[in-house]
Formats: structure tokens, C-alpha cells, sequence
């Protein structure tokens, strides 16, 4: 019905009623089903071995697996009992039987997880079976490589359980095949379901020998690979140098030539390049950009060029008797633009420990290089250095906080007053006595400066015979 398309309220189709009726007919007959629940009789001894045996199988209809647990006690009398099963229906899409049985095995493996962590059952083997081959060829592959589909669910399969640990099982002995094709209620009863395969109850079973399965090399899984009779060879194409950007490191990059040009030499020797090789490959890749860089816009003649002998462009000058090595005498040409003149002048400036433009541009030019504007260069890159930024940083400021508001905010003379009053206190004029009184009037201004006015006047306060003290 899902295939068909058939929605929740319409009418079942016609072709299916039978199989709906009976199907239907058949739930009744569950009730009659009875699951042993206990994984040890009550007469059984004491326990001297216990086995996890994990069983997968799949079908076009679905797949599943199931779980037993095996004991054996000390007088060889032997229980078995279903831990767990799981079934599940195959995908609408298509999808091959070996891609089913594999992810079949998934599922025991997860089941597997999930019983040892509830159960806590105690150590022992722990084994899984299936009736694919090809199951086991895919699981015991060391060579080959396969499509993202197996070579995920093998990865899976490989983290949690040991190669050692999966077995061939026959068709009709894999208790799994109830899981993939489906039983009656009827059938359920009389099937080995719950009690497991009969060779689980022999008291001398034995863990078989693994046999190798090798993998058939027409395998649709397996990917292919195309084995090409080249003959290398050194190219100047152009197409070279967008290859060289994927490189960040000058010492890799010529490195990594010095290999490639022995691999086009012939020689299949594995070691490091030597110090000639290296040598040879950076003078290689500077014949490559100069010859594509100054193709159509030579150097000024303000450098005075020439080529020397091994077609490489070189700054002139009047050096030419000196005995100082013909890098430092003549320098190689560098364009300003390309890539490779970026990565040398990055090597040199780590070279220096990141100096300045001026350390960087002499430790260049004393090694053999002359990039046109290499100023500019240079300080481009120092410009985007995370190091160099890093050092060159400003010290770090505490940042003020901002102003009271008494110190921003302007307001009249006298707003805020206050007085205080004390005395009396005797004072002696000739022969009299007076009691005199003083008023302490206090000013407080938002410029956060105060002013006090102290003012004694006599008892009476019709006297004018006042004093006043400024404060």
C-alpha cells in the first residue's frame, strides 16, 4: 500500500483483502504464545561458561537479527535462551542483498552494545554468525577499497568487534532467517525462535575455524582502479603554476618537486631529497615563473638582465670579477605578483624570526632573490602576519570611565545651603559682658568646592553689631 501510493482513508485495494483477512486472522493465535523468561533453570549448576551468540540475516522482504545466551555448568548440561530480536522491513528502494545482510550485521552489533551494558552479564565469548559470504569478505578486507555504503557499516562493524569473531552459518540453521522472511503465529510456536539453533545445545559444540573468504574482484562494491601506463616527463606548461598555489611553504614546495623530478628521472628510492636535489628544483621553479611571468612584460632594464648559463634571469651590475658566489653577485629575478615569490619572501621573514621590512629584505637578497617591489612585498606580508601583529600591538589602555555628573552639570550659586547654629559664649566689651551667638551657613557647589560663611551676632537681635568670618 505504501508503493501503491494508498492513503490513510481510502479504501483497501482489492488483491490485498485476502492477505489482510488473513493476516488478521492470525493475530488471535498470539495470545497461546509463551516466552520463557528466565536465562537459567532452576535445577541448573553452577555456571562454568558463558557465550553471547549474535545471529543476522536478510531478505528482499526485510531484515533482523537474534541474540542467545548459552550456558554450560560444571556436569555439561546446557541452556539456551533468546536474549533479543529485531526485525525490520527492507527499504522501498531497491537495494542488493549483500548491502541488507551487511546491514543486518550493524544490527547485531548494536544489539550487542545495548545487552552487555544492561545485563552486565559475566566475560565471555561473544560470537556472531551470518549466512553471507560476502558479509565476511567485506569484513575481513585489508586490500581492497569499497563504495561509502560498505565502507562505513565495515567501519562500524570493525570498532566494536573483532575480525576473529565472525562465522558462516548455513542457511537452515540460522535461526535470523525467522526475523527476515516472517512467521504465523502458528509457525512462531513451532520454530526454534526462542530456544535457538540445535548445534547451541550439544554439550562438546566447539567455536569452529574461521575459514578465509576472499572477495570476488567483479564485486560491485569494490571500487575500481585504473592503472595507468604514463611516461612522466618535465613540463613547462603553464598549467603547472596553479598547482603550485595549493602549496603554503616554500621548503615543502621544493621539496615536493625534488621527489616528483626523481619520480620523472626513473628512480623509485624512498628517501629524503638531498641538499643538490633541492637545489636543482628551486632553481627549476624559478626558471618556471620567469618564464610565464616575464613573457610579456619583461624586467626594467634599470637591473640590468641577463641569462646565464642555465636559461635562469639574473640582476647585472658590475660585480661580474668579483669572487663572491654568483647568487650574491647576481641575484635571481623575481616578479612582484606571482606565488612563489610570496613564499620565499614569508620563508625568509620566519627565516629572521620576524624582523622588520628591512632585516627581511637583506636576508632575501643575501640568499640569491631580487623580487621586483620586494618593499612592498614585504610589507604586505608583514601586514597580514598573525605574528607579527601580535607583537606589534599597541599596549593596552585602561579605558576611563566617564565623568560625575557634579562635573558635567552646571547649576546656580546657593542651590544646596546649609546652616548650623552653636553658642553662646561670653564676650567682654570694657566692662561689660555679652553673650554672643554663631550662624555657620555652608555652601556646597557641583565643582565640588565648599564655602562657609561663620556669622556672630549679639543676643539681641536688634543690635547691628555683627562680625562675619569668611571660611
Amino acid at each position: 500500500m505504501c508503493r501503491n501510493g494508498t492513503g490513510w482513508d481510502d479504501p483497501l485495494p482489492a488483491e490485498l483483502g485476502p492477505r489482510w483477512e488473513k493476516w488478521m486472522s492470525d493475530l488471535p493465535k498470539i495470545a497461546a504464545i509463551r516466552i520463557p523468561r528466565c536465562l537459567e533453570p532452576s535445577q541448573f549448576g553452577e555456571v562454568k561458561s558463558t557465550q553471547l551468540h549474535h545471529f543476522s540475516d536478510a531478505s528482499t522482504l526485510g531484515y533482523g537479527q537474534c541474540s542467545y545466551l548459552r550456558i554450560q555448568d560444571h556436569q555439561d548440561r546446557v541452556c539456551c535462551t533468546l536474549l533479543m530480536g529485531k526485525s525490520r522491513v527492507a527499504p522501498t528502494k531497491i537495494t542488493t542483498i549483500p548491502r541488507l545482510e551487511l546491514t543486518a550485521a550493524v544490527v547485531s552489533v548494536k544489539i550487542s552494545q545495548i545487552l552487555k551494558e544492561e545485563l552486565h552479564l559475566p566475560k565471555g565469548e561473544e560470537i556472531f554468525w551470518t549466512d553471507s559470504k560476502v558479509v565476511l569478505g567485506y569484513i575481513n578486507n585489508e586490500a581492497r577499497r569499497f563504495h561509502t555504503f560498505v565502507t562505513n557499516r565495515v567501519q562500524m562493524i570493525r570498532e566494536s568487534t573483532d575480525v576473529g569473531q565472525w562465522f558462516y552459518i548455513e542457511s537452515s540453521s540460522n535461526p535470523a532467517d525467522h526475523a527476515s522472511r516472517g512467521l504465523t503465529a502458528t509457525a512462531l510456536q513451532e520454530s526454534s525462535w526462542y530456544t535457538g539453533p540445535d548445534f547451541l545445545w550439544s554439550p562438546k559444540f566447539k567455536i569452529p575455524t574461521q575459514s578465509t573468504t576472499e572477495l570476488s574482484l567483479e564485486d560491485p562494491e569494490i571500487k575500481k582502479s585504473t592503472v595507468l601506463s604514463t611516461t612522466t616527463m618535465e613540463s613547462n606548461d603553464p598549467f603547472l603554476l596553479p598547482l603550485l598555489s595549493k602549496f603554503s611553504s616554500w621548503p615543502v614546495l621544493v621539496r615536493a618537486i625534488a621527489r616528483l623530478r626523481r619520480r620523472a628521472k626513473g628512480d623509485t628510492d624512498s628517501n629524503m631529497s638531498s641538499v643538490e636535489e633541492r637545489k636543482e628544483s628551486a632553481l627549476f621553479l624559478v626558471k618556471l615563473v620567469q618564464k610565464f611571468e616575464f613573457k610579456e612584460r619583461p624586467p626594467s632594464k634599470d637591473l640590468d638582465p641577463f641569462t646565464d648559463d642555465s636559461g635562469i634571469l639574473r640582476v647585472g651590475g658590475r660585480l661580474r670579477n668579483s669572487s663572491l658566489p654568483l647568487s650574491v653577485k647576481h641575484p635571481v629575478i623575481l616578479p612582484k605578483d606571482s606565488h612563489i615569490s610570496r613564499l620565499i619572501a614569508a620563508h625568509f621573514h620566519e627565516k629572521v624570526h620576524h624582523q622588520g621590512r628591512g632585516n627581511t629584505l637583506n636576508e632575501l637578497r643575501a640568499n640569491g632573490f631580487w623580487i621586483i617591489c620586494g618593499g612592498g612585498l614585504i610589507s604586505s606580508l608583514i601586514r597580514k602576519c598573525v605574528i607579527c601583529r601580535r607583537n606589534r600591538r599597541p599596549t593596552q589602555e585602561q579605558k576611563m570611565a566617564d565623568l560625575p555628573e557634579d562635573r558635567v552639570e552646571s547649576s546656580p550659586p546657593f542651590s544646596y545651603c546649609g546652616m548650623d547654629c552653636f553658642g553662646p559664649f561670653i564676650t567682654k566689651q570694657g566692662r561689660k559682658n555679652f553673650k554672643r551667638y554663631g550662624l555657620l551657613f555652608t555652601y556646597y557647589a557641583q565643582e565640588q568646592f565648599t564655602w562657609s560663611c561663620l556669622m556672630i551676632y549679639p543676643l539681641m537681635p536688634s543690635s547691628t553689631d555683627c562680625d562675619v568670618l569668611l571660611l
